[in-house]
C-alpha cells in the first residue's frame, strides 16, 4: 500500500510539472491574444486570464480525485471518498513520514471535493 501511495505523490508532481510547463505556454498565446482587438474595435484587457485559471483549477481537481472533467457531483463525492479510504493517515500510522505525506494528500482531496462541490451545486 505504501507503495502506491508514492506512486500517487509522483503523478501529482508529474502533472504539476505539466501544468507549470503548460501554463507557460499559455501565458505567452494569452500575452499576444491580449495583444490583439476584439470585435467592437476594442483592444481586449484581459479577462479571459480569469476564467482560464479557474477552468484550470477544477481540471486539476478532477484529477486528483482521479475523475473525467465534468463529471457530476454524485461522482465526485464517490470518488473523493474511496480516495480518502485508500490514503488516510491513520492507515501509516506506524511511519511518521507517510503520515504527513498522507496527510497532504488527504488535505488536497478534501479541497478538491470542496472546490467540485461549490462549482456544481
Amino acid at each position: 500500500m505504501a507503495h502506491s501511495l508514492f506512486e500517487r505523490l509522483a503523478r501529482i508532481a508529474r502533472a504539476e510539472m505539466d501544468n507549470l510547463h503548460k501554463g507557460k505556454e499559455k501565458q505567452k498565446s494569452q500575452q499576444s491574444f491580449d495583444e490583439t482587438q476584439t470585435d467592437s474595435g476594442e483592444f481586449s484587457t484581459g479577462g479571459q486570464k480569469q476564467k482560464t485559471r479557474s477552468d484550470s483549477r477544477l481540471l486539476q481537481y478532477y484529477a486528483n480525485l482521479e475523475i473525467p472533467p465534468g463529471s457530476d457531483l454524485e461522482s465526485v463525492r464517490k470518488a473523493w471518498k474511496k480516495m480518502v479510504r485508500k490514503y488516510h493517515p491513520d492507515l501509516h500510522s506506524a511511519d511518521p513520514e507517510k503520515v504527513k505525506i498522507a496527510n497532504e494528500i488527504v488535505q488536497g482531496l478534501n479541497q478538491a471535493y470542496a472546490e467540485l462541490e461549490k462549482h456544481l451545486s
